[in-house]
């Protein structure tokens, strides 16, 4: 039963309530059947924590983790470690350690020797693993149409000086990414970066936790996942729809995270962090009006916040998806007990035979067959 209204609750603490409203999760038939993979194992369990994003290479992945770190992986062993920051006491990960350690989010490679990295605390970075070297390109700290950024999370490349990144919320941060769940209020935006000047540009506001970043193959728009609504948009900047968002996908299976072309170029894998069942909606979707529970929960999430995600998300069945170029689901990936395809945030495939399965908070990096 979808839930909607006009409903607005502001509390004293500034934390605002806006009715959400979702339609029936759509059902597990097609190429939603379910389809659990002949291989799916875990590599490099208990070495990393929190991989969000990652970079295959043939044998080698990048990745960045919780801890304010980003790897380079050869043949399964991490051979290069990176820190965000010269900052001691990061292994900790509490709420202060993050603070001034950096969470890296988003990576992909810019050119031979460059990465660029959105940090969730600290901005848009650019490392060089064989110098072992990080460079802020666009600090954290720096106004965008006046209003400072909270989150950037993901990003792509319009060309080698152009990225567009998420600001999934300029109100909370990473630490307190729930509440712009709860909230629903539209703080999102999706911003344009040269790297050369600094010039920036707000492209899209008004979004409910924008996240994962795309360009498309026709190389005038990009596909971003908006993660409160289960929706994936495709905003055109160049051509003659220049300017114009459309809706590419909605009312996915579960909640989006980040999206990524295939290494044949042909389609787009979808990692869900969790799951919507159509039998038993989790308690996100019921609490579409119920202004002040949602408000109750948003204050307990910040002194018992795993107790209060796992309360209002299905993070028991895992499920990704891969689309076609026009936003068609081809078939999706299946793990009903959740034992490796959970909390997932990408999917990587190595042109090959696998599938590589980053997560922001698995100690883990998963790995599927391909077929």
């Amino acid at each position: 039963m979808a839930i909607c209204g006009n409903l607005l609750l502001s509390t004293s603490i500034a934390f605002l309530a806006f009715a959400i409203c979702f339609p029936p999760p759509p059902p597990l038939t097609g190429p939603l059947a379910l389809n659990k993979p002949k291989i799916l194992e875990k590599i490099l369990e208990g070495e990393v924590i929190g991989p969000e994003s990652i970079v295959v290479e043939k044998n080698i992945i990048y990745t960045c983790t919780m801890d304010g770190n980003c790897l380079k992986i050869v043949d399964g062993k991490i051979v290069k470690k990176i820190p965000m920051t010269k900052n001691k006491g990061c292994e900790a990960l509490t709420r202060k350690s993050i603070a001034y350690c950096g969470r890296p989010l988003g990576i992909r490679r810019r050119n031979e020797k460059q990465f660029i990295v959105a940090d969730a605390v600290l901005g848009i970075l650019s490392i060089d693993f064989e110098k072992e070297t990080v460079e802020t390109l666009l600090s954290i700290t720096k106004p965008i149409d006046g209003i400072k950024m909270k989150f950037p999370d993901d990003f792509d490349f319009i060309d080698n000086d152009t990225i567009v990144f998420s600001d999934a919320s300029t109100r909370y941060g990473y630490t307190d990414f729930l509440l712009s769940f709860l909230e629903h209020g539209g703080d999102g935006r999706i911003i344009k970066f040269k790297i050369s000047t600094g010039e920036t540009q707000v492209l899209v506001d008004g979004l409910d936790f924008p996240n994962g970043v795309q360009m498309h193959t026709d190389k005038q728009s990009f596909l971003f996942c908006e993660s409160a609504t289960a929706k994936i948009y495709r905003f055109y900047y160049a051509g003659t729809k220049k300017g114009r968002l459309e809706t590419f996908l909605d009312n996915l299976p579960g909640f989006p995270d980040n999206i990524r072309i295939s290494s044949s170029g042909t389609s787009f894998y979808v990692a869900m962090f969790s799951h919507r069942n159509a039998e038993n909606p989790d308690l996100f979707q019921r609490l579409g009006d119920w202004l002040m529970t949602r408000k109750v929960l948003g204050m307990l999430f910040r002194v018992f916040p795993s107790t209060i995600v796992e309360l209002l998300f299905n993070r028991g069945y895992g499920i990704a998806i891969e689309i076609d170029l026009d936003g068609k689901i081809i078939r999706s990936f299946h793990d009903p007990q959740g034992n490796i395809i959970n909390d997932i945030s990408q999917l990587a495939d190595d042109g090959g035979e696998f599938i590589y399965l980053a997560s922001f908070n698995n100690k883990y990096i998963g790995r599927m067959t391909k077929n």
